[in-house]
């Protein structure tokens, strides 16, 4: 019976012991990691110092980043630390348990890496500007210090590359490894970390709207080749003089219509002109015919180009003109022609090169400079009258002939400039040679519209050619012609 009082007093002892050590190690393990979550619990910090923004949806700092280390500092990391900056802890407190182990952790230096050649010469930061010293020398002012930022870990990491740079560069035979032979390589692990965007929750909506894609019917959109143009010109003009004014009245009218076919696909070019100028008078002064025929004449001229470099090109052009109605003297009782279709009927032919040239203006798109010339080295002009009515003399041609054929060069010149939407200028010089005579014409045209109808033209028309009989000379302007004319009318273009 005694044994059993004190066997059961044992007992009750040894439970009690084991009950008081087991709440005393609960106790401590409860407080280290009571001690632990305190110094790691950022959440409640976070929480203080900022607000709920319930506008935008999300929480803003209330102070910068620098206020809010210092009161986190000063909240919890100062009485945790003794005076060398270390936390204070329980001799028995470890942060890992009994099973973690660290034999399998390796620490490495990147420095002692094994090099690897990434091509990378030239340093990231190479400056070829000349510095400043006493700039260099100051001190740069931080609103942060450096030290409390990446700034150390940077340039440990630009010390590391510039000494692996240097290495390869000096040591190239010893660099086993190649950056380009790891392109294609399988990786272990990779994580996408896909960029947050606060907003796309806030405009996403709860219901999405359907949207049905109509049906459009597709269009073969098809290159245009040829350009058509056109120009319509009908303008006259009415003189009425008294009986002792010394001039006789007259009234003309003037009709010029072009037409123009260009043709451009890649380095191909081809441009047609079709132009009809009629301009008729009719005077009391002449009692024989009813209308005068001043000027008249259908003119083609085409020129077929390929590019050769920038704005020049190698060309040939071909310009056939003739008149269509017949022309007679003034008051001429025995009807002599001095014009008639085919006479005369002149071709013109070269080969060589043509320059074009476009420009518009930066301030006023209406302001247009165009300039094209068509230098044809080789040429044949040929002449040919075949109405027997016509003196074949008045256009170069020897009597008892019927035509002329003479080879050398012809330079045609066409430019045009638009100061604005209703005033122009445009000009054609020709000129062509045998090397023993010349012939030239320059036709010049001011236009002034008033609208898209109405215009007034100044007009001069000049002609040089020496080729005609010396007796057809005249005695005061020699070899020249010329023709101007003021004008008003209605003019359409399209």
């Amino acid at each position: 019976m005694r044994l059993l009082r004190i066997y059961f007093s044992i007992t009750i002892f040894m439970f009690v012991f084991v009950s008081l050590n087991a709440q005393k190690t609960h106790d401590s393990n409860t407080k280290k990691n009571n001690l632990l979550n305190k110094i790691t619990d950022i959440t409640s910090r976070v929480r203080e110092v900022t607000v709920k923004d319930t506008t935008k949806g999300f929480s803003a700092p209330l102070k910068i980043d620098t206020a809010y280390a210092n009161i986190i500092h000063a909240a919890n990391l100062e009485p945790l630390r003794d005076e060398n900056g270390l936390l204070v802890l329980e001799p028995e407190w470890t942060p890992f348990s009994n099973d973690v182990t660290f034999r399998d952790t390796i620490i490495f230096e990147p420095i002692f890496l094994p090099v690897v050649f990434d091509g990378n010469i030239l340093p990231s930061k190479l400056d070829f500007l000349p510095k400043d010293v006493s700039s260099a020398q100051s001190k740069d002012f931080h609103l942060i210090s450096p030290d409390s930022t990446f700034a150390p870990i940077l340039d440990r990491v630009e010390h590391t590359e510039n000494m692996r740079r240097m290495y390869y560069m000096n040591n190239p035979q010893k660099v086993r490894l190649n950056a380009l032979t790891f392109k294609g390589s399988p990786v272990i692990r990779e994580e996408v970390v896909e960029a947050k965007n606060p907003f796309k929750e806030l405009i996403s909506a709860d219901n999405a709207v359907d949207f049905n894609r109509p049906e459009i019917e597709k269009v073969q959109i098809r290159s245009v080749y040829w350009i058509k143009n056109g120009e319509h010109v009908l303008q006259l003009s009415q003189n009425n003089f008294s009986d002792n004014w010394g001039s006789d009245n007259n009234f003309n009218l003037y009709s010029n219509q072009k037409f123009t076919f260009n043709y451009k696909k890649k380095k191909v070019s081809f441009n047609n002109l079709i132009e009809w100028r009629l301009n008729l008078q009719q005077t009391p002064a002449d009692s024989v015919n009813s209308v005068n025929i001043i000027d008249d004449y259908l003119r083609t001229y085409s020129t077929f180009s390929i590019d050769a470099f920038k704005k020049w090109s190698y060309s040939s052009n071909l310009e056939m003109k003739t008149p269509l109605l017949n022309k007679y003297k003034v008051n001429d009782v025995n009807k002599k022609k001095q014009r008639a279709i085919f006479s005369p009927f002149e071709l013109n032919l070269g080969v060589g090169m043509r320059y074009a040239s476009e420009t518009t203006s930066k301030v006023d798109k209406y302001r247009k400079f165009k300039i094209s010339a068509d230098l044809s080295v080789l040429s044949l002009n040929y002449k040919y009258v075949g109405d027997e009515g016509v003196d074949v003399t008045m256009f170069g041609v020897e009597k008892n002939y019927k035509d002329k054929l003479d080879y050398g060069s012809t330079f045609n010149v066409n430019l045009s400039y638009n100061r604005n939407r209703y005033t122009s200028f445009t000009s054609r010089i020709k000129y062509f040679t045998n090397y023993e005579k010349i012939y030239v014409e320059c036709e010049n045209a001011f236009n002034f519209a008033l609208n898209r109808y109405l215009s007034t033209t100044l007009y001069l028309y000049v002609k040089y050619d020496d080729g005609v009989p010396p007796s057809k000379k005249d005695d005061k302007w020699g070899y020249f012609m010329y023709n101007e004319m003021l004008r008003f009318g209605l003019t359409y273009t399209w």
